[in-house]
């Protein structure tokens, strides 16, 4: 028996430790080539990291977050709420609510790294480097599914890392224009969809991309296996997804129904086929039911602040700029997507990928909040099409003009490679060059951070303290605070609290306003750093509405009086 017969079928083997010996061989004859793919992929996205630490002046304290610190903020609360329990409190607003909330990607590393004594910021660096070598496996198991030739195998793993569209035309058209900014920044910076850029911001994606390429090649195993147990195994990682990052269930999902359908529309109804397949999603429906009950009426302040995910304005561009965002990747995948032969019933990974490649265009253009996040793993679907045809189409043509040499495919796949990597070198370069400036949020002065320290020493989780936004971000994770106003999405009623932060460090508001907006939001401490003082001149050590309890060059901290 070969080694593809035991990875594809499953029909020849006789128990399933056979086909995990498969998978073992094969991952033992690539190690080489995956160790080598995987450091080149932390020595560069580390980049910007590793520039920003050097980069930072002794009065300056880098986070270690080089995008979308936003997001990325939220993640070292809920780490510092994993080190204390299972379920945490949406420390992100101001409101009481019940610790109901359960994000096992973030949990997790947050409970191991409480246990090992270090920071939401270092497990944050710990956690990107350990997920990406767990992507790039998972990424070589399902390319294996595809292909038994190791140059095509390889090669589709190395387009899915690097693909990253033709954004970089908007960064020359800025410069041509002479524009401060980009026309379409979307199109350039978009992570769903870019398999590299996420592996430089966001670990708990890269886990999840993992996640969903192992619950689809075990599920595709698991639907031609005799025994249940592969699927069991699907169902397993696909509940394990959907308690860390509920939207790709949505893809597995829909990619898993698309699939059975055209599958009985090849050979006709299989009952085994259904109860393997639905097995997946029946495992997996409590992660499902979890997040439902979460954002429901039974937990009112979480159901506003999950409604409010409109706030971040992340919606699936038209269908012109996300042919430019998927760049010439998709375009080299749309010939391979009708080839009858990748249809046909001894194909299965194959018809599974195009049903991945096609239902996720319909998935991401639904009216749902969410929608463009289900881009994530489509980097996959859309290079192994490509390499299809590269190598059955464009090689063959290469090799009758003689430009191609004979067993193998030459200069054009690194042609294709170099087509699709410029977006992410911008991309890498850029935050270099951002991170140069040294400025909020990126960068918070180390009177900002001493100050969060106080904090965390002698006052109640369950304090409430205002700040800017952008030191708000942090101060959850840092201090382990409840934050008047720290991201638009977990903050409920976001707008108007940031509208009321604003008036309150204004110089032109009187205290008696200021009294009432404290006795109403039940903020207990206020931070007043150079953050602070670029909302208004406002200086809260001569009012007798507070007492400074923290004092440094740079920041303070007021204590409301009763």
């Amino acid at each position: 028996m070969n080694l593809i017969e035991s990875l594809e079928g499953v029909r020849t083997a006789q128990r399933p430790r056979r086909v995990a010996a498969a998978w073992t061989a094969y991952l033992a004859a690539e190690w080489r080539f995956l160790l080598a793919v995987t450091l080149g992929i932390i020595a560069v996205s580390s980049v910007p990291v590793a520039f920003g630490y050097v980069w930072a002046p002794p009065d300056r304290w880098f986070s270690g977050i080089v995008y979308n610190v936003h997001d990325a903020a939220q993640y070292l609360s809920w780490m510092r709420e994993a080190g204390r329990s299972l379920f945490a409190e949406n420390m992100l607003t101001s409101e009481p609510n019940d610790a109901v909330f359960l994000n096992l990607h973030w949990w997790i590393p947050g409970r191991l790294g409480a246990l090992a004594g270090l920071t939401p910021p270092a497990i944050l660096q710990i956690y990107r480097l350990l997920a990406i070598p767990m992507a790039v496996v998972a990424l070589a198991v399902f390319c294996r599914l595809l292909f038994a030739e190791g140059e095509r195998r390889r090669f589709c793993l190395l387009l899915t890392i690097a693909t990253s569209g033709l954004g970089w035309i908007w960064v020359v058209d800025k410069y041509a224009a002479g524009r401060t900014d980009i026309a379409h920044p979307l199109d350039v910076h978009g992570l769903s969809g870019n398999f590299f850029w996420t592996m430089v911001t966001s670990p708990h994606l890269v886990l999840a991309l993992a996640l969903l390429f192992l619950t689809l090649a075990a599920a595709y195993l698991g639907s031609r296996a005799r025994t249940p147990r592969t699927t069991v195994v699907a169902g397993a990682l696909a509940l394990l997804l959907g308690l860390g990052h509920i939207y790709d269930l949505v893809t597995v999902w829909a990619v898993l129904a698309a699939f059975g359908l055209v599958s009985v529309l090849q050979r006709g109804w299989s009952t085994t086929l259904f109860v393997r397949l639905f097995s997946v999603v029946a495992i997996s429906s409590p992660s499902v039911a979890y997040w439902g009950w979460v954002s429901s009426g039974a937990n009112p302040v979480w159901q506003q602040a999950l409604g409010q995910y409109d706030n971040l304005a992340s919606f699936t561009p038209s269908p012109p700029h996300l042919a430019l965002f998927l760049g010439f990747t998709f375009l080299a995948a749309l010939p391979a997507l009708f080839r009858r032969r990748g249809w046909s019933p001894e194909s299965g990974p194959w018809v599974m990928v195009r049903c991945w490649f096609v239902t996720t265009l319909v998935l991401v253009y639904l009216p749902l909040p969410f929608q463009i996040t289900l881009l994530a793993g489509y980097p996959l679907p859309m290079a192994a099409l490509a390499t299809l045809t590269l190598y059955d189409h464009v090689v063959p043509w290469a090799r009758r003009l003689g430009v191609a040499p004979r067993g193998h495919a030459g200069w054009l796949p690194y042609l294709l490679l170099l087509l699709v990597i410029p977006t992410n070198l911008y991309l890498v370069a850029w935050r270099v060059v951002d991170l140069r400036r040294l400025d909020y949020p990126y960068y918070l002065h180390q009177d900002d951070v001493a100050a969060m320290g106080w904090l965390e020493a002698n006052t109640r989780p369950s304090d409430v303290v205002l700040t800017s936004f952008a030191v708000g971000h942090y101060l959850p994770g840092m201090a382990g605070n409840k934050a008047y106003l720290a991201n638009a999405v977990m903050t409920t009623d976001f707008y108007h609290k940031q509208e009321q932060a604003a008036r309150f460090y204004s110089k032109e508001t009187d205290d008696a306003w200021r009294r009432a907006f404290l006795a109403e939001s039940g903020v207990r401490y206020v931070f007043h750093g150079p953050s602070e003082r670029r909302l208004g001149e406002y200086d809260p050590v001569g009012s007798d509405l507070f007492e400074r309890s923290f004092s440094l060059p740079h920041t303070d901290v007021y204590e409301v009086r009763p």
